[in-house]
């Protein structure tokens, strides 16, 4: 599985100075730390998120290699990618489509900067409908 960042997204995403951080892109599937609340509905949304670089991620469990460094994802969201991904920048609309050769993944790709967040994480907590 790869993914490509092109060179507007990449512009656009050095405002949260990714090399200095760990990036995860994230399905929402109520699944993890990030996810408050998940959905009952199986309605996921995809989101880059920026933690700090040494945080404990273990939900976060396979390595993606980039042109902007590794990206983690949870194992068990990997059939909601595709083999080849691609994420853009859209200037018209300030949107971050994630992109297949096979399908647009989402039109705008949700970017979260929690590195300077003091996280609560509780990997214990299950989410129940």
């Amino acid at each position: 599985m790869d993914i490509t960042f092109t060179n507007r997204a990449v512009e656009r995403l050095q405002r949260y100075n990714p090399s200095a951080k760990k990036m995860l892109l994230d399905f929402d599937d109520g699944v993890g730390p990030f996810s408050a609340v998940g959905s009952c509905s199986l309605d996921g949304g995809y989101r880059l998120i920026f933690v700090k670089k040494d945080l404990a991620t273990p939900d976060y469990d396979k390595k993606l290699t980039s042109n902007l460094g590794d990206v983690f994802i949870k194992e068990h969201t990997a059939v909601q990618f595709d083999k080849e991904m691609e994420v853009r920048f859209n200037p018209q609309y300030f949107t971050m489509p994630l992109v297949s050769p096979k399908r647009i993944l989402t039109s705008n790709l949700e970017v979260l900067d929690l590195s300077d967040t003091e996280l609560n994480l509780q990997t214990d907590k299950a989410h129940d409908c």
